[in-house]
């Protein structure tokens, strides 16, 4: 199940007097789940954070520099942190970074009386919740529907050049791959590497 967007915002928007078939709710619910990893898999983010536990072990070590770990994905909230060999960190201890412009935040910083350690079969345990918020900004939610809506409609085409009926007439052409709409939407959100940045 999709969590940007649900099947009757799509339905509303591929028609606005909502005549389409409730037996098509499937096929709407797979075009939304399809699009949503798609723009995940674009974006390298997740728009829906989740509450959830990440684990880093010793080999994570080079992520550290100067008393701060970079992240290797989003993190919205921090709940709480062990470092690597099982030394519990006060929240009020850590900064999460950039401070000024997060969430969410790729770098978590400890205070100066703190230090990333490992033990040698111990991992550092990071809880909270990962993603870009808890509820997806509208531009990934229009960019949801539009691509959704663009799949669910790529059933009429034919053809290797995914043309619907006859172009010649005046009928739609469709586009392959992702819309370049869809794509504007996306790109302020796009991470270059999935990582830090």
């Amino acid at each position: 199940m999709s969590r940007y967007v649900g099947t009757i915002a799509l339905r509303q928007y591929l028609s606005s007097n909502n005549q389409l078939a409730t037996t098509e709710d499937s096929l709407l619910q797979a075009c939304l789940d399809r699009a949503e990893s798609a723009i995940d898999d674009y974006t390298r983010r997740n728009f829906a954070g989740t509450a959830g536990t990440a684990y880093y072990s010793r080999y994570y070590q080079e992520m550290v520099r100067n008393n701060a770990f970079y992240l290797d994905r989003d993190l919205h909230t921090l709940v709480s942190l062990t470092t690597g060999n099982g030394q519990s960190i006060p929240v009020g201890s850590t900064w999460l970074e950039p401070r000024n412009q997060g969430p969410p935040y790729r770098i978590l910083r400890l205070h100066s009386s703190y230090v990333f350690t490992w033990n040698t079969d111990q991992e550092m345990v990071i809880a909270g919740t990962w993603g870009y918020g808890t509820v997806p900004p509208d531009a990934i939610v229009q960019a949801t529907i539009r691509y959704a809506s663009h799949l669910y409609r790529q059933k009429d085409a034919s053809g290797p050049d995914n043309t619907a009926g006859f172009p010649e007439g005046g009928q739609v052409q469709y586009p392959q791959g992702m819309p370049s709409d869809v794509r504007w939407l996306l790109t302020p959100y796009r991470s270059r590497s999935g990582g830090v940045i």
